[in-house]
Formats: C-alpha cells, sequence, structure tokens
C-alpha cells in the first residue's frame, strides 16, 4: 500500500473514532437530559415565565414611589434652606411636598391592597378608567399625573439651581411653576 492511501486510511479510522467518541458523549448527554423529568422541566420554565412577568410589572408603580419618595427628600431640603435663607417660598415648597406625600400615600395604598395586580401604572389607570373613577380628585390615575408634573418641575428647579446659582430661590421656584405647573392651575 502506498503511503498516501495508508494516510488516507489512518485519517478516516480517526474521523471514526471521533465520531464514535462523539456519540458516546451525546448519548451520556441526552441519557442525562432524561434524567429530568419533565416536571422539572416545566416548573423551571413557569419560573422563568413568572420571573419576566414580575420584571415587566415592576417597572411602574414602585418605581414611581420610589423617584416621588427621593423627590420628596429633595424637596425637603430645598424647603429647609428656604427658611434658613428667610425666602418667602418655604411656604410653596411645603405644599408641594404635602401633595406629593398625599399622591404617594394614595398609591401605596392601592398597591397594599393587592401587590401583584396593581405592580403596574397602566393596571391601575385602566382599572380606574374602566369603573369611570379615573378623573376623580381622589384617584391614582390623577395621583400618577400629578405626580409625574412634580417631578418636571422639581427638574426645572434643579436645573436652574445647578446652572444659575446665583440667581434668588424665588424666581426659580416662580420660573419653574410657571413652565411646568401653572398651566395646570387655572386659579393661579
Amino acid at each position: 500500500m502506498d503511503d498516501g492511501k495508508f494516510n488516507e486510511l489512518g485519517e478516516m479510522e480517526r474521523e471514526r473514532e471521533k465520531m464514535e467518541s462523539g456519540k458516546s458523549e451525546l448519548r451520556m448527554a441526552m441519557e442525562e437530559l432524561c434524567l429530568l423529568s419533565s416536571r422539572d422541566v416545566e416548573d423551571h420554565q413557569q419560573e422563568q415565565e413568572q420571573e419576566q412577568e414580575q420584571k415587566q410589572q415592576r417597572s411602574s408603580t414602585m418605581d414611581l414611589l420610589c423617584v416621588s419618595k427621593q423627590l420628596r427628600h429633595v424637596l425637603v431640603e430645598l424647603t429647609k434652606l428656604s427658611f434658613a435663607m428667610k425666602d418667602e417660598i418655604g411656604p410653596t415648597l411645603l405644599v408641594l411636598r404635602q401633595d406629593i406625600q398625599q399622591n404617594i400615600q394614595r398609591l401605596e395604598d392601592l398597591h397594599a391592597r393587592d401587590p401583584s395586580k396593581y405592580a403596574s401604572l397602566t393596571a391601575i389607570v385602566t382599572e380606574e378608567v374602566e369603573e369611570g373613577m379615573s378623573k376623580k380628585t381622589n384617584s391614582c390615575t390623577r395621583a400618577t399625573i400629578w405626580l409625574s408634573r412634580s417631578m418636571n418641575f422639581s427638574l426645572h428647579l434643579l436645573e436652574s439651581l445647578l446652572k444659575n446659582p446665583e440667581t434668588s430661590l424665588k424666581e426659580m421656584v416662580e420660573k419653574a411653576y410657571k413652565i411646568t405647573l401653572k398651566p395646570y392651575h387655572g386659579w393661579i
């Protein structure tokens, strides 16, 4: 036999051995997988689906409440600063803080009744719209809207504080109010 054919046969034999060892590895893996009951697989799939659903729902109510509480904390500090400077804007910030607290409390109370049902702001608003409650003064829908508006106001105020620290707090609050909240307060 010539060396070329011999090498070719040797290479074919090595390929066959690789395939056989591959089959045995594959066979072993299949046996291991068969050891898992189909129930374990289904339980694992259900757990993954539940985790995914919880992640999607979490992005609403609790996130808004967390940000709102941080906002309230910032306004507490601004109010302290305002009173310390004998600035007349302190009472305005105090009223805003109280409004934010009431709206937070309204959402927290509803969420506490059924955390899984009210994990999503969409679920809250949808239910209130269906029940005809969304436009009522004490609705969570309105609380959500006003928390969003308060955040917008605070964002404008904090940006002004960063950009123009020499401007009076009163001027900054009035400007932020005029831009963000005044359009929704027809009586002021």
